[in-house]
């Protein structure tokens, strides 16, 4: 009976004791190979593929480029994004105080089109603005009418989307939307979000939701994918758009500091990288770490530029490029170098 009794006094402590301990980080460290880390990521020669990387566990997932048009914020800001890498001419023009019936055609030379800053910034996308909010917070949209330009004349009568957001409310979006020519909305949609991720996603061709992104936005640090941003033209000195292939990074956590000619990439230590400045837009890391060679006919790595990265789980590493080919010479394959700062 005593040691019955025994046994029971000693489980007891044992659990008071462990109450009484300080709970453990969320996020342990990574358990990663020491030193400098090496992958190439496969885009393809025709940027087919976009590539999603982890830092912390070194996984790399890979789903085709160009699987939706339009994608809607799970978070509370409320974005709504285009994917307007998918054509030199994707993008979109809205009309205020205008029905469906109010435009059944356009000249699309007469109209200026607008796309997303691949900063992210909620202010500089093509839908910023689009809704105001009720005393409840219900997010209303406003009488306004969108016209989305997919950009490729192969799509026949669904290049020109018209859509109006009616609005959010709680988690799920409200749209509608219909050909160019039709009077009347022809569908009525409604998407319910998943906190789990960045977005959800509309496709117009299929006329339903896509899943883009392959794992949850706790799960992947950078995106190799093909975006549209401006780019000074080195003649006219002006500003243009261009469709790229860079990096952008994952607008949960992930934060980016740029590092050029300020210290070696050999010398840069975890007490360095903290006390740096990083920023949140997530084309920091680019497209420009990679220069046109016109004498050679082929991309060359800018060497001066270096990243140090803060991923989702607070670690911090640092990173450069080695190279855009792979070793048949085919571009498309960045290679990337990364160590984990402790």
């Amino acid at each position: 009976m005593k040691s019955h009794i025994y046994i029971a006094f000693c489980f007891i402590t044992i659990i008071l004791l462990t109450s009484c301990e300080k709970s453990e980080k969320l996020y342990p460290a990574p358990v990663v190979p020491k030193g400098i880390q090496t992958a190439t990521f496969a885009m393809g020669e025709n940027y087919e593929n976009q590539l999603w990387f982890e830092f912390s566990t070194q996984n790399t997932w890979s789903n085709p480029f160009g699987l939706w048009d339009i994608g809607f914020s799970c978070n509370e800001n409320n974005q709504i994004i285009i994917n307007s890498g998918r054509h030199g001419s994707y993008g979109v023009v809205y009309f205020d105080n205008t029905d469906f019936k109010d435009i059944t055609t356009i000249d699309q030379s007469r109209e200026t089109w607008h796309y997303d800053n691949p900063n992210g910034a909620v202010d500089s996308l093509a839908f910023s603005n689009w809704c105001s909010y009720s005393s409840q917070g219900k997010a209303i949209g406003k009488n306004r009418l969108y016209i989305l330009n997919r950009g490729a004349d192969s799509l026949g009568n669904k290049k020109f989307i018209k859509l109006k957001i009616v609005g959010r409310e709680g988690g799920v979006y409200h749209f509608q939307w219909s050909l160019l020519e039709d009077a009347i909305p022809t569908n009525d949609i409604y998407l319910r979000i998943n906190p789990n991720y960045n977005y959800v996603y509309f496709n117009f061709s299929l006329e339903k939701e896509v899943y883009n992104e392959p794992v949850s936005n706790n799960s992947w640090d950078i995106l190799f994918t093909t975006y549209k941003e401006e780019v000074k033209d080195d003649v006219t000195q002006k500003y243009f758009p261009y469709v790229l292939r860079g990096v952008l990074t994952n607008p949960n956590k992930v934060r980016v500091c740029e590092i050029n000619n300020k210290i070696a990439f050999e010398a840069i230590d975890l007490n360095f990288a903290k006390s740096q400045k990083f920023s949140p837009f997530k084309n920091e890391i680019g497209y420009d770490w990679k220069l046109w060679n016109l004498s050679a006919n082929k991309y060359t790595v800018d060497q001066n530029k270096i990243y140090i990265i803060q991923d989702t789980k607070e670690n911090y590493f640092k990173l450069k490029f080695i190279d855009f080919y792979d070793d048949l010479g085919r571009k498309g394959y960045p290679k990337l170098a990364w160590e984990l700062l402790k």
